[in-house]
């Protein structure tokens, strides 16, 4: 992988090189999500798609570092991040609170990560089903190019790990909300020997990114892939820069899940105090634990890069002083010219 050193080499690489097959890839499935037949998978899918655009975005700047791969690593990318979008769309906000649909559903997930996978019956415990084969296209596409990575029989067994407890996390998060937190707790406890030093809430957040199955996408460009390399990656990303990504995505959140009683993993803090000094913590440790993996400029990019883009949302402002608050002081362990230019890029991109 060609090493990034600088944030405007990463813009550049992204507004250059990588938005282009974004938008390309991205527009498509949009324009196929538009001919789904079922109504209520149709509002869903478009749904998804519609307000979760950033989510794609962000995936893809990881395509930055191997540019000669980017028609690989993008589609790759977008057709996973479009899976997950969806899935969370027909879990939290369609017409199903069944946990053994929910399961049903990801299951996809695990199918797109594993090329040859024979298709299933997704829908199988739902009543809207025909999708006109819109997620049985999307998990071919991702078999597609995964098959195409060099290196991915060496990364399968961990993105494919990650990928079950992201399922895992979809399944119990989204049951009747009286069951839900009680789900989470017995699931914690089944975890919570590999995870010293984390919160029952702060594993589930590590649990709800995909960005560690992107950083080794890119990894497994590169044939011979080191396992040393392969776990100081997956040490920095399980649990501190996947955690900081949620935990920031829920931050900004907090208000509005607080009117809408969704859950919201910010929330559990006993105080803003302890959800300042627990957030802090993670940048910290996320921007230590970067120093040992390849390309550790990049990856320290990615963690301003986050603190930039969530931090400049709307819902970080004074008439929410909570969120306000506790966003300042955050702000003030980003600090330099790639924070500067990464601030003033997610405030182009977010409003």
């Amino acid at each position: 992988m060609r090493e990034l050193r600088h944030p405007w080499q990463l813009l550049y690489r992204m507004y250059r090189h990588i938005q282009p097959v974004l938008e390309r890839e991205f527009g498509a499935w949009y324009e196929r999500a538009q001919r789904i037949d079922d109504p209520e998978l149709r509002k869903q899918a478009m749904a998804s798609m519609e307000s979760k655009k950033f989510h794609c975005q962000g995936g893809s700047v990881y395509a930055t570092q191997v540019i000669p791969h980017a028609e690989v690593i993008v589609p790759l990318i977008v057709a996973y991040q479009t899976i997950s979008d969806y899935l969370d769309n027909l879990c939290d906000r369609s017409t199903s609170l069944d946990p053994v649909d929910f399961r049903q559903l990801h299951v996809s997930m695990q199918d797109a990560l594993t090329p040859g996978a024979p298709l299933r019956d997704y829908y199988q415990y739902r009543d809207e089903k025909d999708d006109g084969g819109f997620l049985a296209e999307l998990v071919l596409a991702c078999q597609r190019y995964a098959a195409q990575l060099p290196g991915y029989e060496k990364i399968k067994p961990h993105v494919l790990r990650l990928s079950c407890l992201y399922s895992d996390l979809q399944v119990y998060k989204h049951i009747a909300h009286d069951q839900r937190e009680a789900r989470l707790l017995s699931w914690w406890e089944e975890h919570k020997s590999e995870n010293e030093g984390l919160f029952w809430q702060e594993f589930a957040a590590v649990t709800g990114s995909t960005i560690n199955i992107f950083a080794l996408f890119c990894m497994a460009t590169e044939k011979e892939v080191a396992d040393e390399e392969i776990a100081a990656v997956n040490q920095a990303y399980f649990p501190w820069i996947s955690g900081l990504h949620i935990l920031l995505d829920y931050l900004i959140d907090l208000e509005e899940d607080r009117l809408g009683g969704d859950l919201n993993f910010v929330s559990y803090y006993r105080s803003e105090q302890e959800a300042t000094e627990r957030l802090q913590h993670f940048i910290k440790q996320a921007k230590a634990s970067v120093e040992g993996l390849p390309n550790p400029a990049f990856h320290r990019m990615i963690v301003d890069g986050l603190v930039a883009f969530y931090l400049v949302d709307r819902k970080v402002n004074r008439n929410q002083p909570r969120i306000y608050t506790i966003a300042r002081q955050l702000l003030k362990q980003a600090k330099g010219l790639p924070s500067l230019l990464f601030y003033v890029n997610s405030l182009l991109v977010r409003r």
